[in-house]
């Protein structure tokens, strides 16, 4: 249990941190800075492993919660599924399963599509066509609105596992 804890928690670290860095920090900051901030997320979205750490962590998390709300839980049991803490679990255990299959289904594939179309952009010089700028910017769009859906799931994930111990 201890060791399912661990990875649980630090895996969750670094998922919801992640995406808290990015939604507060790093676009608005690539907004603030214009085209060279469009730069470097072209750089950043190609060349980096930001996906991946995102898939392994939101999986880890997802995979060891899981685990432990079967343990915890008694297996499922009525009972303690329908007392307090048990109700406030559930809510933030489905918060995280959502959380990870939005970022699967919408925030994962848009960074890729980002990503494969800046390796492109890469590819035939680093100077963008105006169709590439468009969908550049559309695509960021996108992903910053699936990104504040994923945040929020993730926040009332969090905050339900952690009111669950004293409700």
């Amino acid at each position: 249990m201890v060791v399912l804890r661990l990875v649980h928690i630090f895996a969750g670290i670094a998922w919801v941190g992640a995406g808290f860095f990015m939604m507060l920090v790093l676009i608005p900051l690539v907004q603030q800075m214009g085209a060279e901030g469009g730069r470097f997320m072209q750089s950043f979205t190609a060349k980096s492993r930001f996906g991946k750490v995102m898939l392994v962590s939101s999986l880890l998390t997802t995979l060891s919660g899981l685990w432990l709300y079967y343990r915890v839980s008694d297996h499922f049991n009525s009972d303690w599924m329908s007392a307090s803490a048990g109700v406030v679990l559930s809510i933030g255990s489905v918060a995280g399963i959502l959380a990870f299959g939005h970022g699967a289904a919408q925030t994962g594939p848009g960074f890729d599509k980002m990503g494969s179309l800046a390796r492109q952009i890469e590819a035939q010089g680093g100077t963008p066509t105006e169709a590439q700028v468009a969908e550049m910017g559309a695509l960021g769009e996108r992903n910053a609105l699936h990104g504040r859906i994923s945040i929020l799931l993730e926040i009332i994930a969090v905050g339900g596992m952690a009111a669950a111990r004293f409700v």
